[in-house]
């Protein structure tokens, strides 16, 4: 699982994915961050994503600089057991996560926007840096495979119309570039990042049209 560290020294850093409940990896998420961390956001609660936030954030207690608090939507019914999560705050839709700091060059400001992203499991999110046209997808849009849709808390059609969200949020803000929670960096100049999106969602109705023409021909078939 990637985690992402978003922010600078001047102004903290929000970590985004901590993942499992592993001591090395939260280590050196949190010496990378030095020891700043301000917020903690889950994309969703599946095992390799969250567990770690709470071990992350104990960290934090200890060196002194607090609790920062644990972010995301909690798990729906329809979750596994090994997938409950509740953050310690719910986010919304759109609501905007800011970190501000002073440098020399003035104020700087790092904006993450929240997109519910339905789909992959109930609770998913993901990220809009907006200053610098960033989308941290977490599993909704992965490199090197497709995305697990497992019902009930998977759900297709959900998924789908999420990809149309992201398409328009990629379009409105500019995103240049999309990083998943496994794999490396997707897109890149232009619009790489709608095409990745464009043929994510095109590739997903081809398997569709595939199988609902083998039912079309077998009337009879289970």
């Amino acid at each position: 699982t990637n985690s992402y560290l978003v922010g600078e020294p001047a102004t903290g850093y929000i970590a985004i994915d901590p993942g499992p409940a592993d001591s090395q990896h939260l280590e050196k998420l949190w010496r990378a961050a030095g020891g700043d961390i301000r917020m903690i956001v889950c994309t969703h609660s599946h095992p390799d994503h969250s567990p770690g936030s709470q071990p992350l954030q104990a960290l934090c207690v200890q060196s002194g600089r607090g609790a920062p608090p644990i972010l995301g939507l909690a798990s729906a019914p329809t979750a596994r057991a090994h997938s409950q999560f509740t953050p310690e705050r719910t986010l919304q839709n759109e609501e905007l996560l800011t970190l501000t700091g002073q440098a020399l060059e003035g104020e700087i400001t790092h904006t993450l926007q929240v997109v519910h992203t339905p789909g992959h499991a109930a609770n998913h999110l993901c990220l809009v840096l907006l200053e610098d046209g960033l989308l941290f997808s977490g599993d909704h849009i992965l490199n090197g495979s497709t995305t697990v849709i497992d019902p009930p808390d998977g759900h297709m059609g959900d998924y789908l119309q999420s990809l149309d969200t992201l398409l328009a949020a990629c379009v409105s803000q500019d995103v240049q570039f999309i990083f998943p929670a496994h794999g490396h960096v997707l897109g890149g100049s232009g619009a790489a990042a709608q095409g990745v999106i464009t043929h994510l969602k095109a590739h997903r109705l081809k398997r569709e049209a595939k199988i609902a023409a083998v039912m079309a021909a077998h009337p009879g078939g289970t």
